[in-house]
């Protein structure tokens, strides 16, 4: 799973979290997250 992910200062940027399930996979990816920044799409594959 990637997250898009952008900045307070609005630059973006990617995550990648893997899982054997989705919940598990979109964890991993949140726990990626740096801090002050939030997550604004979500992809599978």
């Amino acid at each position: 799973m990637t997250l898009t992910v952008e900045a307070a200062d609005g630059k973006q940027s990617y995550v990648d979290g893997e899982g054997e399930t989705y919940d598990e996979a979109k964890a991993a990816a949140e726990a990626l997250i740096p801090e002050g920044s939030k997550a604004i799409v979500l992809r599978t594959s």
